[in-house]
């Protein structure tokens, strides 16, 4: 049976990380391991949720990581806690695979075990998520800004992500971005042949998207446009898509190339600039 790492990153919503700790409990193929990785949360009552949940549910093997303080939420060192866990868990060499949720994201009861015997079925599949259900008042959130989705591409998502450890093991994670590990992943794959699908036919349910929350949607795009290395088409396109939204992407992509805030792996940054138009 495939042995699994759950990891689950927090910063202040402690009120919803039990839902979410429940539906762990649910599953059909059930966690090996849950790793909560708090990513500097200023309130002391996260700790301590963690630490009640540990106790009330110590079948579930919970273990935490605890970050260095963030007085503020900051979306361009998010991948620090993904990084953080791989990092701590790599050594054991005992999971078969690498999941990452938010602590606002519930999982229905056999997600785990759909999304494992879709890739135990096709090898050519390095990641893969469920589909994802917002609540109804943030429904028109969903795919604001995301190019790929409106083109009829979806990949896998961040939270509910799936990805195989030997696929990790196979790249060079040392180079895991703070910003942004959710597409780096997904780039990474394609480079290599492999595929990222979202899962239609299984489900996830999220309380809110994280870039809403943040208030930085467009303008953190555009900056990201900028980082990844995105050509003059692809930018044009996603201001297009993005409508309302296209003078603060290009702020937000004119102020990362003015502060030179380039991502270091080049293998990504030529995906990118090109090769992205080949995989629709």
């Amino acid at each position: 049976m495939a042995e699994l790492c759950v990891i689950i990153k927090i910063y202040n919503e402690y009120v919803m990380l039990e839902e979410c700790i429940q539906s762990l409990k649910r599953q059909t193929l059930k966690p090996r391991k849950i790793i909560i990785v708090d990513d500097g949360s200023p309130d002391e009552r996260v700790s301590q949720e963690i630490l009640r949940l540990s106790n009330a549910y110590p079948n579930l093997n919970i273990e935490l990581i605890k970050l260095s303080l963030k007085n503020k939420p900051n979306l361009d060192t998010v991948g620090r806690t993904w990084k953080a866990a791989y990092l701590h868990i790599q050594e054991e060499n005992k999971f078969d695979y690498f999941c990452m949720l938010d602590a606002d994201t519930r999982v229905s009861e056999v997600y785990y075990e759909q999304i494992v015997e879709e890739l135990e079925k096709n090898p050519e599949i390095a990641c893969a998520s469920g589909a994802i259900k917002i609540k109804t008042q943030l429904r028109e959130y969903i795919e604001e800004i995301n190019i790929g989705a409106k083109v009829g591409r979806k990949d896998a998502r961040g939270s509910g992500k799936v990805i195989r450890m030997s696929f990790l093991k196979e790249i060079n994670t040392k180079d895991f971005p703070e910003v942004d590990w959710d597409t780096w992943i997904n780039t990474k794959a394609k480079v290599r042949g492999y595929k990222s699908p979202q899962i239609e036919n299984v489900f996830m349910y999220q309380e809110r998207p994280t870039t809403r929350v943040a208030g930085k949607n467009h303008f953190r795009n555009g900056r990201l446009s900028y980082h990844f290395g995105y050509n003059p088409l692809l930018l044009l396109a996603k201001m297009i898509f993005s409508k309302k939204g296209a003078i603060t992407i290009l702020k937000g992509y004119l102020d990362a190339r003015k502060k030179k805030w380039r991502l270091g792996d080049e293998e990504v940054r030529r995906y990118f600039g090109w090769r992205f138009f080949t995989h629709f």
